[in-house]
């Protein structure tokens, strides 16, 4: 399909009547019940999906051919027009900005969803995913995910129950075995992502701590083992048999109630379909058997399959809608969503493409759907499709013809969707054809001056109804419970139980004996516990310095750093990584509060303690470890009013559990910016809109060390490559169930290093115990001797310095040729920081290393880190530096247009507008518009050498300190450097 190439919007001239087009489809945008008098509005609506064509030329017919001396035929459905997707994507920019001027910074209007299908066709779609879902199933998801950050502030969180349930179904694994343990494996693979989970509240704690470990840990699986077991059963039972998806087995012609039957069918039809389709792009997988032709019947089927699958997701994706669009009549939201949902197509080719197929979809689901919140735009740039009806005649009467200012066309538009929205039967798809004259005037002067497009603002009335049925409640029990004599009660005047102090709401104690939550430096919260906790307590005292010279009074914002900043009370690991970070982004906001800039907003900074291994960070979803009541990330949701807080950095760990806090806090529109993150998950499948990173996923991280092992002169002068190959054999050390990370890096170095070199995989990590590590550090030792390679270490950085331990004990490393090298991606940030420690207690080691950073040492950053914290800064560092003062740059030119800017208009801006060639001490950066990570991000492998100096020994990608981005490194420039595809 060719690229359709934006046209400018200063240039852009309209069709004549556009504007009163437009104005009748904001009508119906700001309320889809337009027109129907509030005492007969129909249960059911349906609003028309609207396609924009271009009115046959004069003396042809609709289908182009000449038609001379006579008038051409008027079918009412025009044709296509390659400049008609300028105009969708000009309405677009109506639902996220208020003014001629702005670029995208609002919050939305509407929940909408664009379907961009270069950006759709050029994403990478994640380690197994294309096999997984194919472009039909990640466009519906990407439209779920747009509409669910596009949520109006106050109008609540978009809850797609039937679509995630089918989702999750379409990406489930097949499972060896009978129909019995597929079934059982879907239904706890919908339980794990969606179902609430058992846990005991914070309080509970202090009983544990009375009973002691042992007979606590029985009780407790005593009490919630039959609690959770019950509550599992009951939940698949509703799954299965509930009334809700009952609608799938019906689409499907599986007989019965069980939805878990259906799904199977479900999930057996994509599979089909994506294997048809490998088989149709790469051929057959035996090189003798004959090739299938594309329009064969086995294509057919294929094509089938893939279109009961694209109905059944946007079915279940339509009754979410629905019932999102109509709270209970209790909901104080209730008034606010009276918008539909709009989904905007602006290419609407021909019958392969993306959004032809989607509204085919739409056009056969809408038929037999009666109530269908979503309003769909599109530009036909194609042939237009045979169940597209032409608008109704001129003088055919309509219910609701609009004003009669309003031009023809867009007097029929406004009959078709007045019948739509007052219940009558309407066709699904509507052609409107827009004329070849010009107006006056381009789009910046007509459209975007009259915008009717208003987001109603909350009001105090929206409560009466909540407020006074929870009165009402309230009251029938008081008076209830008012004659009930207790036993035992206090007498009159007895002093009341002492408020909750702060500690017990925002700081926790857990179970761990750490204290997890949020705070500002000047409360009563300290979240220092474990190792390092001396280090972390200066922090948050010059946390709350910095943080009192915020004037409160005026505007401004505050930011949350969210990580790991405590260790369990028995744990030995430790996380000076997020320190590092923080150190850096407190030096960031005290600069930056500095500053005399004519338009600046000030930064207040929060930090936020998610516990070791990011446990306490999330709850529920993709964290299955916390069974407390504690949910950090909840804690910084509930903030966002108080504290006004506009994103959130940090992070710094690839975990299902920070995944989940992404999660939770993108459905509440507020943008994450991670640091130090890399793995690939992270980035891909589950990972939010509202989701970015400073540093480089996996894949480029594993290219560039499978580069270096296979070409390093340093590296090969410590190792001897074996017969047969070119590159020398890596031992990699590896955690198997870290699947985020170390799983992650592992597969994709294997797949980089290609047969160059032997791999020889050693399981370490996390979760193992102290007597395991002596017979792990042997077997390393054993194969490093018999191979004469290298360690590939693609474990954690908290459990390098057991290992290391024993390599340097153990013999067969120590005789090895004076030296052995390993390689790490994420090294132990206390030799990155104090690299004499390796001469001194790893002498038989040479430690390479990966890291996204170089900040020059004599530079301004460097001299005043040094000064403020007397610690060298690092790559981690300048990480956290660099993140708050790209918030503090995108929030300034947010402000300029928007002053009283939410969190929402943040994720706005880095998706529409995105962050350019931003030079921080990390490297230059660009982001955004589609990409979630820095392209071609700096990367650097350095040494610490015999003498306990760091030298580095290869830098790729765009660093600050070049005009263009690295491409080659070593001795020479003699290595071409990977880039990102």
């Amino acid at each position: 399909m060719p690229q359709h190439h934006r046209t400018n919007e200063n240039d852009l001239v309209l069709p004549s009547g556009f504007d009163d087009i437009v104005r009748v489809i904001d009508r119906y945008v700001v309320d889809r019940r337009t027109g129907v008098p509030h005492g007969r509005q129909h249960p059911r609506h349906r609003l028309p999906a609207l396609l924009l064509t271009r009115e046959p030329a004069p003396g042809t017919t609709a289908d182009g051919a000449t038609a001379p001396g006579a008038p051409p035929a008027d079918t009412g459905q025009g044709e296509p027009d390659p400049a008609l997707p300028d105009l969708v994507h000009l309405y677009h920019h109506r639902l996220v900005r208020l003014d001629t001027g702005g670029t995208g910074h609002l919050a939305s209007l509407a929940p909408h969803a664009l379907v961009d299908e270069e950006l759709l066709a050029c994403e990478h779609p994640g380690e197994g995913a294309e096999e997984r879902d194919g472009p039909h199933v990640r466009l519906l998801d990407r439209v779920a995910r747009q509409l669910r950050v596009t949520m109006p502030d106050g109008s609540g969180t978009l809850r797609l129950p039937e679509f995630d349930a089918c989702l999750s179904v379409l990406r489930a694994a097949v499972v060896d075995g009978d129909v019995r343990d597929e079934r059982r494996a879907l239904r706890d693979r919908i339980y794990d992502k969606y179902a609430w989970k058992f846990g005991f509240a914070a309080e509970v704690g202090a009983l544990g701590e009375e009973l002691g470990a042992r007979h606590w840990s029985a009780v407790t699986k005593l009490v919630t083992t039959p609690l959770a077991w019950l509550w599992r059963w009951s939940y698949g039972v509703r799954i299965d048999r509930g009334a809700r998806l009952r609608w799938v087995g019906g689409m499907l012609d599986e007989p019965g109630r069980s939805f878990l039957n259906a799904a199977l069918s479900l999930r057996d039809a994509h599979l089909r379909s994506r294997a048809q389709d490998r088989a149709d792009r790469e051929g057959p997988a035996d090189a003798g058997a004959p090739v299938v032709p594309a329009g064969s019947a086995a294509s057919a089927v294929s094509a089938r399959d893939e279109a009961v699958v694209r109905q059944v997701l946007l079915t279940a994706l339509i009754h979410d809608l629905a019932r999102a669009a109509r709270p209970p009549v209790w909901s104080a939201r209730r008034p606010r969503r009276r918008w539909p949902f709009v989904l905007l197509l602006p290419t609407v080719g021909g019958d392969g493409s993306p959004s032809r197929k989607l509204l085919n979809s739409f056009s056969a689901v809408a038929e037999e759907t009666g109530n269908c919140p979503l309003l769909v735009l599109g530009a036909a740039t194609a042939d237009i499709p045979p169940y597209a009806v032409g608008l109704p005649r001129p003088g055919v009467p309509s219910q609701n013809p609009g004003p009669s200012t309003y031009g023809a066309t867009a007097r029929a538009v406004a009959s078709v969707l007045a019948a739509g929205a007052s219940g009558q039967q309407v066709e699904a798809v509507r052609a409107v054809p827009l004329s070849r004259v010009p107006d006056n005037g381009t789009s910046a002067e007509r459209p975007a001056a009259q915008r009717t497009v208003r987001s109603r603002e909350r009001r105090a009335s929206d409560w009466l109804r909540p407020v006074v049925a929870a009165a009402a409640v309230l009251a029938v029990v008081a008076a209830g419970l008012f004659q009930v004599p207790w036993p035992g009660a206090a007498p009159t005047g007895t002093e009341a139980a002492p408020a909750p102090r702060a500690t017990d709401t925002w700081c926790p104690k857990v179970g761990t004996g750490e204290r997890v939550g949020i705070t500002d430096g000047s409360d009563d919260c300290e979240l220092a516990h474990g190792l390092y906790a001396d280090e972390l307590r200066s922090l948050e005292a010059r946390l709350g310095r910095q943080n009192a010279e915020v004037d409160r009074s005026r505007p401004y914002r505050t930011l949350v750093f969210f990580a790991p900043l405590s260790v369990g009370s028995t744990s030995r690991r430790a996380v000076p990584t997020g320190l590092q970070m923080l150190r850096g982004a407190l030096l960031a906001q005290h600069q930056a509060n500095k500053l005399l800039l004519k338009s600046q907003m000030p930064i207040r900074l929060l930090v936020a303690n998610a516990g070791e291994y990011f446990t306490f960070g999330s709850r529920g979803g993709l964290n299955t470890k916390n069974h407390s009541g504690v949910d950090v990330a909840r804690m910084i949701i509930d903030r966002i009013q108080r504290d006004r807080i506009a994103g959130v950095i940090g992070l710094t760990q690839s975990r299902p559990e920070s995944l989940q806090a992404a999660i939770e806090l993108d459905a509440q529109g507020v943008t994450v910016l991670g640091t130090g993150v890399s793995g690939q998950p992270m980035v891909e499948g589950d990972s939010p809109v509202s989701y970015f990173q400073l540093s480089a996923p996996d894949e480029r991280v594993a290219r560039v060390m499978a580069s270096f092992a296979r070409r390093s002169p340093r590296l090969a002068a410590l190792t001897k490559i074996p017969q047969g190959h070119t590159a020398p054999a890596a031992v990699l050390v590896f955690d198997p169930h870290d699947h985020y990370f170390s799983v992650d890096l592992k597969k994709r170095f294997i797949r980089n290093y290609g047969s160059a070199g032997p791999v020889y995989p050693v399981p370490y990590g996390e979760s193992s115990k102290d007597a395991q590590t002596p017979s792990v550090a042997a077997g390393i030792c054993a194969l490093v001797r018999r191979t004469d390679g290298f360690v590939l270490y693609a474990g954690r950085s908290s459990v390098m310095y057991d290992l290391f331990y024993y390599l340097q004990k153990d013999k067969e490393c120590r005789t090895h040729r004076g030296r052995i090298a390993v390689l790490a991606e994420s090294a132990a940030p206390s030799l990155v920081l104090h690299p004499e420690l390796m001469a001194q207690q790893y002498g038989s080691l040479s430690l390479f290393y990966n890291q996204f950073s170089l900040p020059d040492d004599k530079g301004a950053f460097a001299t005043d880190f040094r000064k403020e914290y007397a610690v060298p800064s690092d790559s981690d560092a300048a990480a956290g530096y660099d993140a708050l003062n790209v918030f503090f740059t995108v929030m300034n030119d947010i402000a300029v247009t928007d002053p009283k800017f939410t969190p929402s208009a943040v994720v706005t801006y880095l998706q529409s507008t995105g962050v350019t060639n931003f030079v921080g001490e990390s490297g230059i950066m660009t982001f955004g518009k589609g990409h979630k990570y820095p392209v071609n991000k700096e990367i650097d492998i350095r040494e610490i050498t015999a003498d306990g100096k760091k030298v580095t020994d290869l830098t790729c990608g765009a660093v600050a300190a070049e005009e263009k981005p690295v491409t080659r490194w070593g001795p020479s420039g003699d290595f071409l450097c990977p880039d990102d595809d």
